[in-house]
């Protein structure tokens, strides 16, 4: 195997776009978690004593095991998939803050009709830098808007 030099685009990174790439990771694997059904990759995403909120308050939970036990099964969707859209990354020290707009696509069980809900969804994060990495702190979840079809079905291949 050959050993290939540095490409042009390695040499851009610097170590604040490393940290904002680190910080948008803990994000992109908080939607992987969620939409495989991964309740410790989902914890894994959070501090110990992190705080998730919503505009409802339905989702207001706090702590690592109750984020990761509730959000990490689904909750009545058979299936998710959750798509970052833009986002606003600011970091200082070990401290950030990270604006996400991301598409969720929410499908309900066949018997229940298999309604499928996408929404326009925002996270408002702060994350803490430790030893073992970025963790988010807290979490604002707010749905901004939403679409319903229904009569969806889960097709195999």
């Amino acid at each position: 195997m050959e050993i290939q030099p540095p490409s042009r685009a390695d040499a851009l990174l610097t170590p604040a776009a490393d940290q904002r790439q680190a910080v948008q990771e803990v994000i992109d694997r908080y939607f992987f978690a969620i939409d495989s059904r991964n309740p410790d990759l989902v914890r894994r995403c959070f501090a110990n004593d992190a705080r998730y909120t919503s505009d409802a308050g339905l989702l207001d939970m706090e702590g690592r095991d109750a984020i990761g036990n509730r959000l990490g099964k689904g909750g009545r969707f058979v299936h998710t998939t959750h798509v970052r859209a833009s986002q606003e990354i600011v970091i200082d020290g070990d401290v950030a803050t990270a604006d996400t707009f991301a598409i969720a696509y929410l499908v309900e069980p066949e018997a229940a009709g298999g309604m499928v809900h996408v929404r326009g969804l925002r996270y408002t994060d702060r994350l803490n830098r430790g030893a073992d990495g970025w963790k988010i702190v807290s979490r604002h979840h707010s749905t901004r808007w939403q679409y319903d079809q229904q009569g969806c079905a889960v097709m195999p291949v």
